[in-house]
């Protein structure tokens, strides 16, 4: 049986199968909940009636077009009509699959000035607009996989979280980005993402091709959210090097 903190991917995990199907192969290999990206481009009756008897972590708000470059929008000066709508189509996509957290991504932008006062403007627009119990969430992603990304070190997140000053807003840490942009530092900027309460949601994958960790790549990080009593999920992120089952025995 997997850990119940752990959050399978669906848009990362069981690759050879359609989208839908994922949700049956998570269940099968003992995951209580699941995590999704870009579900609410599925058909929503047959999504729903498919995660009957399963749990969704985290949800991420629509993002825009990825072929045509669009990171989200939060960051984007002219583009706050874009945010809203898709800010709003989130949270009714994560009332109805039941997720207690949505990721809302930041875009393509440089940390300026201007850039930071939208990204707050929106960002305050949201956490006033979010229905009860949903928590939003912001992700610092490295800019070695993602050139360009406004939001991509965990100091800043944590800085611009404190300027907005919204207890509705708060810290999702993928680990891996946080190492491929910052080192070995992951473990200090967890213990203070803990400390300032801030953190909603953990992220995982191997650093070497963002595959399935070693076992013993974040079990301090891991060892720390238990030590802390902390309640939220720990989302799977990552390609298996050998199939997602077999990916799988690093959680022991």
């Amino acid at each position: 049986m997997i850990p119940a903190r752990f959050a399978a991917n669906l848009d990362w995990l069981y690759p050879e199968l359609s989208y839908l199907d994922r949700i049956g192969a998570a269940r099968a290999d003992g995951f209580a909940q699941v995590e999704m990206l870009f579900a609410h481009l599925e058909p929503r009756a047959e999504l729903l009636a498919r995660l009957d008897g399963v749990g969704v972590a985290l949800v991420n708000a629509p993002s825009g077009d990825w072929t045509q470059g669009d990171r989200g929008f939060a960051a984007l000066p002219g583009r706050e009509a874009d945010f809203r709508e898709r800010t709003l189509r989130g949270f009714e996509f994560a009332q109805q699959v039941g997720a207690p957290v949505v990721h809302l991504l930041s875009g393509i932008a440089e940390d300026s000035a201007d850039t930071r006062a939208i990204w707050l403007e929106n960002l305050a627009w949201a956490a006033a607009r979010a229905p009860a119990g949903l928590t939003l969430t912001v992700e610092p992603i490295n800019r070695l996989d993602m050139p360009g990304y406004f939001l991509h070190r965990q100091a800043q997140a944590l800085e611009l979280l404190d300027m907005l000053g919204s207890p509705r807003v708060r810290l999702q840490l993928d680990l891996y980005h946080c190492r491929r942009a910052e080192g070995g530092e992951s473990l200090s900027h967890l213990n203070r993402a803990l400390d300032l309460g801030l953190l909603a949601h953990v992220q995982v994958a191997g650093t070497d091709g963002r595959h399935e960790p070693h076992a013993a790549e974040y079990a301090a990080e891991l060892a720390l959210l238990t030590e802390r009593a902390w309640p939220g999920a720990v989302g799977l992120e990552y390609r298996s090097r050998a199939g997602t089952r077999a990916g799988l025995a690093w959680l022991g």
